[in-house]
């Protein structure tokens, strides 16, 4: 039998400088932004890359504002910025941002160049609450994804309930390509279409300058207009017999987010307090004031929050705020379903009444 001819030195050679090609791009792709040629209009990261685009093109800001959904939402800076005295607001509310990312996505915004000293925080009553059906934290990490350091191997330890949480989440920080499996199946299914946005989210980008307006919605419908909120399938049901698409519409986008609130099992859950009291914390001490602001609801049947649980998470934010002297709790604002858009957003009408509700209470 003949000897199997040994691999030549050149054939080695040319393993290893393609498994190095390989090794380097996914490096320079996954941890050093390379990402950015990549990211269209349906990246989940999308919105972090815009929060920090704003905060170098708003570098003047004064007050920066946190939160999810509602701070994008309820915030229009806009009209904030338009009153006197003179001063600047950058909103860097970002939908589903849950207590890590609040506080990465302002150390985010520090390092493009942000100097706000004043700080707005907005909070829903979940924040001292679980879900069994949605991890916050991993949630925040595939948004963040694009900004993780090995920093995030340090602060996540305070964020975990022990080592293999820890180790759980951590993993996520050290293979990053895992958070971004939903982009990387788009681009597989799709490569042209997905490059051909990832530009037209570059130049969008690129067009943001000192002047450029902030960017606010716009919704102008009344939750009132959609009836009691335990009734709204057989209202939808009745509008579409009735041919009455858009109002049908307008109902099916409030019961989705009714539905996904209604009848949730909430409770303040001890080390979620912990979590957010050290993010007040960081945040004060970074900050000359720390507002903290009960993000406004529509709930007139206490089935999307429970007044047992309502009062049980008002002691703990009390609680959690006591002894923080840069901290200030503010009163809830006063909105009833006239001013809301949905059950736990306000429409432009109520957002530019809380705007100014806060413009008059923030330094």
């Amino acid at each position: 039998m003949l000897p199997k001819p040994a691999r030549s030195g050149a054939a080695q050679l040319a393993g290893y400088s393609v498994l190095t090609v390989l090794v380097a791009a996914c490096a320079v792709f996954f941890y050093f932004g390379g990402f950015r040629y990549f990211l269209s209009n349906q990246s989940s990261s999308l919105s972090v890359v815009l929060a920090l685009t704003q905060s170098r093109v708003h570098r003047d800001a004064t007050i920066v504002v946190l939160g999810n959904s509602t701070a994008a939402e309820d915030f229009h800076a806009n009209r904030f910025n338009a009153q006197p005295p003179a001063r600047v607001a950058l909103n860097l509310g970002v939908p589903s941002a849950h207590i890590y990312f609040f506080g990465r996505i302002l150390s985010a915004a520090r390092e493009e160049g942000l100097h706000a000293r004043t700080v707005i925080l907005m909070y829903t009553p979940e924040v001292f609450s679980l879900r069994a059906d949605f991890d916050y934290l991993l949630n925040d990490l595939t948004m963040l994804k694009t900004v993780l350091n090995s920093g995030d191997f340090v602060l996540l330890a305070s964020h975990s309930r022990g080592l293999r949480d820890y180790a759980n989440y951590a993993s996520y920080v050290a293979f990053r390509p895992v958070l971004f499996r939903d982009e990387l199946r788009d681009f597989f299914a799709r490569p042209r279409e997905r490059l051909r946005q990832a530009a037209v989210v570059r130049g969008w980008l690129a067009s943001f300058g000192p002047g450029s307006p902030m960017i606010e919605t716009d919704n102008r419908f009344s939750v009132c207009d959609a009836g009691p909120l335990p009734a709204l399938e057989q209202t939808i049901a009745r509008l579409r017999r009735e041919g009455r698409e858009a109002e049908a519409a307008d109902d099916a986008r409030v019961l989705a987010g009714y539905s996904a609130r209604v009848h949730q099992p909430l409770r303040v859950d001890p080390f979620e307090t912990v979590r957010f009291r050290r993010l007040l914390e960081e945040l004060a001490a970074g900050a000359g004031l720390v507002y903290l602001v009960p993000a406004p609801y529509y709930d007139p049947d206490y089935d999307q929050y429970p007044l047992e649980y309502r009062r049980a998470a008002d002691r703990a934010i009390r609680e959690t705020v006591s002894g923080l002297p840069r901290v200030k709790l503010l009163p809830p604002f006063p909105a009833d379903c006239r001013l809301f858009f949905d059950t736990v957003h306000l429409n432009h009408q109520g957002a530019d009444q809380f705007t100014d509700y806060l413009h008059a209470r923030v330094l």
